[in-house]
């Protein structure tokens, strides 16, 4: 122990000696450190960190499967098969049910639509948490028919309902109607498959929503008995799939019910590709701030020869110089580390600045990342494992020479020799390999950021203001209640100052919502039996084309005339029109859609546009007539004609002209969705290139050192060379050279380990080829410009080496 804190007061002592070798270690430490820190607090909170509820691993979710199209999707085949599922199963203690909701809060403050679920009366307790003041779902409340009630957020009730310690038992008023509040949940509980909830209703079906084996529109979950494993369940549940197809094979066909751990699903959540390429990316530059930090201590090493060889003619063992060399590695990167922490903090507090509420509050455990114990522990490890791996090269090498040799050289003349030096070549080629790969990803992922930001949408986005509305079946109970509002709505919005057109639908393109319908072409049999055509379905007020700018490609665009008792009319989008009437004209076309199976005529054919934000190519879509196909779920969408700064307010008081406890939520300029939409992609983007660029520098600052190293290294011999008549042009081009081949060969290698890189990350880039080769040269030639300016520092040094000089030592 002696001898360790001697080991330590002597590296520290040295490390202060050399202030410039050390700060220049520990900034490149930290920024790789720190940055990789800063991704895993993310990592950790998504994917590490158990789910905060009891004996989280016995938490498995049912997915549908078609075994003959093999797509799996979350939820069940459908509401019966579930109901089935809870009666026969032995293997779970609960089986419940869920479906994200929102809610129209009126009373008690302003208007406010609040996202939410509607759940399984048992949905708190198979979780396996309670209220912190009152109580979980009862059975009773799970019946049609039962009184209303509800549970509320810690965040709601303290915002909205300012903390009332008396609101167990308080009515509130929700989609117009009475609830009961009767919990409310503890701080920072929330359901990782849901999103972010604040108000949870108890789901009551109705006897003939249990029988229906064709459709299911909720997603189900259930908590395994002990001892009962993941295989064990999954297998009853195929077993039950398999008679339920037998007994019903009209609905049943081809479809089976699979199992999967919650886990396991979160970590199939949106973003956590991304967040994988991102740490990936991280720990690349990582190790070519650890590869550099080796290659001072190489040279660093190296100019310590002479102290070395007395250390050791005094009778010190190799052994205890390399323990000498260790002991200064982990000191350099244990503060390497401490500095690092203090970046990730930073770079959270920015993430967390860029991240909109309603991502960050997306994260598990759930809106607060944070350095906790164990990303403190990952830190002090990567730190103490980097010095140990990429000191013991150092040590090694520092401690490999011959004694007599180092004692003859004089002092001014001591580099080391040759020791290290293919070790040192060997570093930087790898550093610059790494480099390029993470150049070329980041290249990729800029490519991908620029084609989904500005490609065209097929429709016009700007001066567009967006309006979402939910009006409660309560109180519009009537198709004519609903067109009525609507149209009152309209009405006065489309009067307001500055309104150019204004106009609603049911689905808004790339807000993330929509319905699909399966469509057939009357008098056309399917190419396949059983063959189905699923397309987008919205139902759009007139005006709408006009207001977003969609081109009306052939036909006539919904008026007047197609109001309610009129013969339905529909618009197909130009995809739809090529893929199922290529050689004839769909004018005039009869096409039944939806499970009503109502059959309508197409009138016009309008221009494709994208529905979701990461849709290389458009899908299938038809439109209806508002007035004929009500519903109370419609965006209003407005096109100013000038300033958009006042129409966000102006909508909302035209929508409470006409009702005063209507919600309106993100009444807001479509360009804020879409920046919205496009903020993960743009972190990821701005991230990547930001250590693209700390990559590129940390491989120049590699190059530049072995040239520096090999310049002074190779002092005398290009003394001799000059006054033997070399031309200072031929000594640079020499340096050049030999910094040439290692920028060549380290090129090469990245090129080939990005090919393998860019492919897994296919699923993120939206049109972009992965083995584009423009980008791989692009990325080549410049990073070799900047290398090779690098090399041309310490090759011009070269050129000015004064022989005279050079030569008074031998």
């Amino acid at each position: 122990m002696s001898t360790l804190l001697q080991d330590v007061a002597y590296a520290l002592r040295m490390l202060r000696k050399s202030p410039g070798f050390t700060a220049i270690a520990i900034v490149t430490l930290a920024l790789g450190i720190g940055a990789n820190t800063a991704i895993f607090s993310y990592v950790n909170a998504w994917l590490i960190k158990p789910l905060p509820y009891p004996q989280a691993d016995r938490l498995m979710v049912l997915l549908s499967h078609d075994t003959k199209q093999g797509w799996t999707s979350h939820g069940v085949t459908s509401t019966a098969d579930f109901v089935d599922y809870q009666k026969q199963d032995t293997d779970f203690e609960q089986l419940t049910m869920w479906t994200q909701w929102f809610y129209n809060v009126t009373k008690d403050g302003p208007p406010e639509r609040v996202a939410g679920g509607l759940v399984g009366w048992n949905f708190f307790q198979t979780l396996g948490v309670q209220p912190m003041m009152g109580r979980a779902f009862i059975p009773q409340e799970g019946e049609p028919g039962s009184s209303h009630v509800a549970i509320l957020s810690r965040g709601i009730w303290q915002n909205r309902y300012g903390g009332d310690p008396r609101i167990i038992g308080r009515t509130i008023t929700l989609q117009g109607e009475s609830y009961t509040v009767v919990g409310v949940m503890p701080e920072h509980f929330q359901f990782p498959l849901m999103g972010i909830a604040n108000i949870w209703t108890p789901l009551a079906l109705e006897d003939k929503q249990k029988a229906d084996r064709a459709n299911s529109w909720f997603d189900a979950f259930g908590r395994l008995k002990p001892g009962v494993t993941q295989q064990q369940a999954a297998t009853e549940l195929a077993g039950f799939a398999a008679r339920l197809e037998k007994l019903y094979p009209r609905t049943n066909t081809n479809a089976t019910t699979l199992l999967s751990s919650m886990t396991h699903e979160i970590g199939q959540e949106e973003g956590t590709r991304q967040l994988f390429v991102l740490y990936w990316l991280v720990g690349l530059v990582l190790l070519i701030a650890c590869a550099n930090v080796a290659n001072l201590m190489l040279a660093r090493g190296a100019r310590r020869t002479k102290e070395f060889a007395v250390r050791s003619a005094l009778g010190a063992p190799r052994t205890r110089l390399m323990r000498q060399m260790l002991t200064e590695s982990l000191a350099l990167f244990a503060f390497g580390g401490a500095a690092g922490i203090f970046f990730a903090d930073w770079s959270l507090h920015w993430l967390g600045e860029q991240i909109p509420e309603n991502i960050r509050g997306y994260l598990v455990n759930y809106g607060h990342v944070d350095l906790d114990l164990t990303t403190l522990a990952y830190t002090l490890g990567i730190a103490l494992l980097c010095g140990i791996v990429f000191g013991l090269a150092p040590a090694f090498e520092t401690s490999r020479f011959d004694v007599n040799h180092a004692l003859k050289e004089s002092a001014g003349n001591i580099t080391g020799g040759r020791a290290g030096v293919g070790l040192r070549r060997a570093f930087v080629a790898g550093e610059l390999g790494l480099a390029v790969v993470v150049l070329v990803s980041a290249a990729m992922l800029v490519q991908s950021f620029i084609h989904l930001a500005y490609s065209s949408l097929g429709f016009d986005e700007k001066n567009l203001v967006c309006a979402p509305l939910v009006i409660p079946k309560t109180k519009y109970a009537t198709d004519a209640d609903v067109r009525n509002f609507y149209d009152r709505v309209m009405t006065r919005v489309r009067a307001l100052p500055g309104v150019e057109s204004a106009s609603a639908s049911e689905f808004i393109p790339l807000t993330g919502s929509s319905t699909t319908v399966v469509i057939h072409i009357a008098g056309r049999p399917p190419a396949e039996p059983g063959e189905e055509i699923g397309a987008l379905y919205s139902a759009v007020t007139p005006g709408y084309f006009g207001t977003m700018k969609i081109p009306l490609i052939r036909g006539r665009l919904f008026g007047s005339s197609d109001g309610a008792g009129a013969p339905s009319a529909i618009l197909i989008d130009e995809i739809l029109m090529r893929q199922q009437f290529a050689n004839e004209d769909p004018i005039g076309k009869q096409l039944e859609f939806g499970d009503a199976h109502t059959v309508g005529t197409i009138v016009g054919v309008v221009g494709d546009v994208r529905f979701w934000p990461q849709e290389e190519h458009p899908e299938r879509a038809i439109y209806v007539p508002a007035a004929q196909f009500p519903s109370p779920y419609m965006s209003i969408v407005a096109r100013a004609s000038g300033s958009m700064s006042n129409l966000p307010v102006e909508i909302r008081d035209a929508v409470w002209s006409v009702d005063s406890e209507q919600p309106l939520s993100k009444v807001r300029p479509y360009v804020d969705v879409l920046a919205e939409i496009n903020t993960g992609n743009r972190i990821l983007t701005q991230y990547a290139t930001f250590f693209g660029l700390l990559a590129m520098l940390l491989g120049a600052i590699g190059i530049y050192g072995v040239v520096a190293y090999s310049v002074e290294q190779r002092r005398r011999e290009m003394g001799i060379r000059i006054a033997l008549g070399a031309s200072p042009g031929q000594v640079a081009r020499m340096m050049l050279n030999q910094g040439l081949r290692l920028i060549v060969v380290g090129i090469v290698t990245g090129l080939l380990v990005s090919v393998g890189m860019t492919r897994a990350m296919t699923a993120i880039l939206y049109k972009v080829n992965t083995s584009d080769p423009i980008t791989f040269l692009a990325v080549a030639a410049f990073f070799a410009i900047v290398a090779l300016a690098a090399c041309y520092i310490p090759a011009r040094r070269a050129m000015r080496v004064d022989p005279m000089v050079a030569l008074r030592y031998e």
